[in-house]
Order: structure tokens, then C-alpha cells, then sequence
């Protein structure tokens, strides 16, 4: 791996983590979200200062190029995010389905009640 993609990687992942830290910190963003973020940047750092670990692997794996099997780590990574938050989004969409109806049928008795 270059010197320069080194730099890049070891930037981006300083860069996300303290991203999420100033999110938790002024957003409040979801711990539990967040430390999925925090670790992916740690273990980015790691793999950017270290890059003989990501040689070792990328050359057991097969990839040509150590940037190769990063690049391929992100994607991996993005997918299981996506797959994650479509997993949360489905829970959320069944309880708003719930909440409705549990209005709805609040509004229906109120409304018999006055009648």
C-alpha cells in the first residue's frame, strides 16, 4: 500500500471517529448505532498504521492489492449497515402500523361514546 493511501486511510478514519463522537455529543446520536461506526473506524486505523496486516490478508484472500481488500472491506461493511437499518426500519414501520390502529380505534370508541 502507498504512503499516500496510507495517510488517506488513517485520515478517514480519524475523521469518522470523531465525527460520531461530536454526533453522540451535540445530536444524541443512538449509542448502540454509533459504536458499530466507532469500531469500524478503529479497525480501519489499525489496518491503515498496521498494513502488513492488510497485506497478509488481502494476499490470503486473493486480492491483488492490499487498497483492493479495503475498498471490498468497505462495501462488505456498507452492506451489513444497509441490511441492518432496513431490519430497523421494518420494526419501526410495524409499530407506527400499530400505534395507528391502536389510535384509531381509541378515536372509534371515543367517538361511540359520545353518541
Amino acid at each position: 500500500m502507498s504512503l499516500r493511501l496510507q495517510f488517506v486511510f488513517i485520515g478517514a478514519s480519524i475523521f469518522t471517529f470523531i465525527f460520531v463522537i461530536r454526533k453522540i455529543r451535540n445530536q444524541g446520536l443512538n449509542i448502540n448505532q454509533s459504536i458499530v461506526w466507532i469500531l469500524w473506524s478503529i479497525l480501519l486505523l489499525i489496518l491503515s498504521v498496521f498494513p502488513g496486516i492488510a497485506l497478509w490478508i488481502s494476499n490470503q484472500l486473493g486480492f491483488i492489492s492490499a487498497s483492493n481488500f479495503i475498498f471490498s472491506l468497505f462495501i462488505f461493511f456498507l452492506y451489513i449497515i444497509t441490511f441492518s437499518q432496513a431490519g430497523e426500519l421494518s420494526k419501526v414501520q410495524d409499530k407506527n402500523k400499530e400505534l395507528i390502529q391502536k389510535l384509531s380505534i381509541k378515536e372509534y370508541l371515543e367517538e361511540q361514546e359520545k353518541k
